[in-house]
């Protein structure tokens, strides 16, 4: 398999047959397309997520935090903690631990969380630290979304702009390779798009609004999470080209990589499908957030890009283009010694 996501035709052979027992307790099982599972605690439902950081180097304990709390607020569900895996490789310093345990501070501070627990080890299997975190949240049972909820008619909405994440991680881990080619201003501003990549209030005050199925644009990008809940909702969906908020700090970096910044990590917008776009739209503006609808959902399970008037079909990436940037970024360091 290819560094990036495991593809779907692998998860539904290689992960999915074997998942244990059926407990009646959960309502919202492992599957393609869910990045939560939902347990039923009475009048409340557990919400829980786990997702790793691999991709970034700068600022990965902050941005592990917030990319877990975000499936959680996907769901409508207000996050309460998080549990914290840390890997290390040998000779690790104490400052370095230092420093990812801070940036997970200061977001759970921010999100107003608490760091439950996790687990912490060095050890050979990696080559630089990895932060896998899980996600607790707490939702009423009645308003709970999940993402296999969209239907035919529906608006495709996203929040803020697309390639958020990737942009920030790309200015902050390639200031050197980028400085040569994008203005300085142009590249502080990307690096800032770190402060933006939280949508727990963009998935609660949607949620509130009125919603069919919500996915944060996580790794795939927007392809990859319209992909998702197409799928996972049984539906098609259509995009329009000219309507996809991308903002030109990331225009200009992903023009740099010559990569499609719809492939790209996403976190900092949220999609969300619902039957009254412009009640949506209106909460969330009222909340200071951006929102664009930029597609449909449709009933006949083809997922089509419009651009120009004409429409082509469009899958997953093989695999998010953040990691073909980073590779780019890397010869581009080497050639420079």
């Amino acid at each position: 398999m290819k560094i990036g996501k495991v593809p779907p035709e692998i998860l539904k052979k290689a992960v999915y047959p074997f998942l244990g027992k059926s407990r009646r307790e959960v309502l919202i099982h492992s599957s393609f397309g869910e990045d939560c599972s939902i347990i039923d605690f009475g009048e409340h439902v557990a919400v829980v997520s786990s997702d790793p950081i691999t991709g970034a180097d700068k600022n990965s304990g902050y941005l592990s935090v917030f990319v877990c709390c975000n499936d959680i607020a996907a769901c409508g569900a207000e996050p309460i903690g998080i549990l914290a895996t840390l890997l290390l490789p040998p000779n690790t310093a104490d400052d370095a631990l230092k420093e990812l345990m801070e940036g997970i501070h200061s977001a759970a501070e921010r999100i107003g969380i608490e760091v439950l627990g996790g687990h912490s080890e060095v050890t050979p299997a990696v080559t630089k630290p990895v932060i896998s975190s899980t996600a607790i949240g707490i939702a009423k049972k009645q308003e709970y979304v999940t993402s296999s909820g969209a239907k035919p008619g529906d608006v495709v909405i996203v929040t803020k702009a697309l390639g958020l994440e990737g942009t920030a991680i790309l200015a902050s881990d390639f200031e050197d390779v980028l400085k040569a080619r994008i203005p300085p201003e142009k590249l502080h501003k990307a690096q800032g798009f770190i402060d933006k990549i939280s949508v727990i209030h963009d998935g609660l005050t949607a949620a509130r609004a009125g919603v069919t199925a919500m996915h944060d644009i996580t790794e795939g990008g927007l392809f990859g999470a319209c992909y998702e809940v197409a799928e996972a909702s049984g539906t098609g969906v259509e995009l329009y080209a000219e309507k996809l908020p991308v903002l030109p700090e990331t225009a200009a970096i992903c023009d740099f990589f010559g990569i499609d910044p719809l492939g790209l990590i996403s976190s900092g917008s949220m999609l969300i499908c619902t039957n009254n776009g412009e009640k949506v739209i209106k909460a969330l503006n009222e909340k200071g957030i951006t929102a664009t609808i930029i597609g449909k959902i449709t009933a006949d399970k083809s997922k089509i890009l419009v651009s120009g008037g004409s429409g082509s079909p469009f899958k997953p990436l093989e695999r998010d283009e953040l990691f073909r940037a980073i590779e780019t970024g890397m010869r581009l360091r080497s050639a420079k010694k």
